[in-house]
């Protein structure tokens, strides 16, 4: 087992822990990871986490900021792993079509322009995109919301991952989007690279449509007296708000709303905003169509919700003569063959969450691959 590594915000190095009863490491591809360890009372690490905020630990390649710690009849200290620094700042509204003109886009580019600007208050930081993949699909938020969340919700839709590390010797800061690597051979039993395989599969959480309530685009105001606006299937889903300085028409009343909910582009007089209901359609068809409402205000906050109510199918293993970061990495995909009883399945599934342990006559490593439809 590494040695642990205790250094504050500043890079420095306050102290080197040898005596680690216990860590456990749960990392992600396209999440926050966390970090529990567990040491004696009796050494100096206690002094150092007790006295001290803002301090991250190192165990050879891993590294967490420490969030929290609980002594009784011993020391526990629980981590997140570095990227949990992005869901200290939240990212303000935007839309993809206003950060990049071009009618394809990088969204490696995305992340990383927007990481930049909400950490450009801090010099060392670094921001890196290390994909090449492009899409024509606008995605745009319309309220603030931590970067951490739309950061996740956004490279979901692209199978991409990312990570923020600590470059220790330059004293930087270092954000990456990144996707992962097709692996040859085969992960089974049989080939004994893995072992204890679990198959689960789960419908609670599946939906293949969904509707939501469409945010109204506002256009300002309507002056009554003027002609009305001209009639365009580009007026759907917008609206103004209507003055009338003739304080007695009802045709057109003074703060009521020129709407259009059609789409025709036919305008309507409303008193109030209506709702505006819209359905994105599944493959499904008849009895096996099922619908749920989705919170989303915009298409693409609806779309990446519905991406999440999935029919599960996980597939968890243990590791065999394999070893993370040398045989494997996060993002990877690899081709798996597991067979229970009858039943044979074998897919290529990639690696979305790895555990590795260590303590007294135990250490391990278990894969967890991404759920699928």
């Amino acid at each position: 087992m590494n040695d642990i590594r205790i250094y504050d915000f500043e890079f420095n190095l306050l102290h080197i822990e040898p005596d680690v009863m216990s860590a456990y490491w749960i990392l992600l591809y396209n999440d926050i990871g966390t970090f529990e360890g567990t040491f004696p009372l009796s050494s100096d690490i206690c002094d150092v986490i007790m006295k001290n905020k803002y301090l991250f630990l190192v165990q050879g390649d891993f590294q967490a900021i420490i969030t929290a710690y609980m002594a009784d009849t011993k020391l526990t200290v629980y981590g997140k792993t570095v990227n949990w620094i992005l869901s200290r700042r939240t990212c303000p509204v935007f839309n993809t079509e206003t950060l990049y003109s071009t009618e394809e886009i990088n969204p490696g580019n995305v992340m990383v322009k927007l990481a930049s600007q909400i950490f450009s208050d801090v010099e060392n930081f670094d921001f890196i995109n290390s994909t090449d993949i492009v899409t024509s699909e606008s995605y745009s938020k319309d309220a603030r919301t931590p970067f951490s969340d739309v950061l996740k919700e956004y490279l979901n839709q692209f199978n991409l991952g990312h990570k923020v590390w600590l470059d220790i010797p330059n004293k930087k800061w270092v954000f990456e989007v990144y996707p992962g690597k097709i692996l040859p051979g085969i992960f089974s039993e049989g080939n004994r690279n893995l072992t204890d395989v679990t198959i689960s599969d789960d419908a609670q959480e599946f939906f293949p449509s969904g509707w939501y309530n469409r945010e109204l685009e506002d256009l300002g105001e309507w002056n009554a007296a003027t002609s009305l606006p001209t009639v365009t299937s580009e007026n759907y889903g917008k609206y103004y708000s209507i003055t009338n300085e003739n304080e007695s028409s009802s045709r057109y009343p003074n703060g009521s709303y020129l709407v259009c909910t059609d789409v025709s582009g036919a305008w309507r007089v409303c008193s109030e905003l209506p709702i505006l209901e819209e359905k994105i359609e599944g493959t499904l068809s008849g009895i096996y169509n099922w619908d749920t409402f989705l919170s989303g205000a915009t298409l693409a906050e609806a779309k990446a919700e519905l991406l999440e109510k999935k029919w599960s199918h996980d597939l968890k293993a243990l590791v065999s003569r394999l070893k993370y970061q040398t045989d494997y990495s996060l993002g990877d995909t690899v081709r798996i063959q597991a067979q229970k009883g009858t039943y044979a399945e074998s897919t290529e599934k990639t690696i979305v969450g790895v555990d590795v342990w260590w303590e007294s006559g135990n250490t391990g490593e278990k894969i967890k691959f991404r759920e699928e439809i």
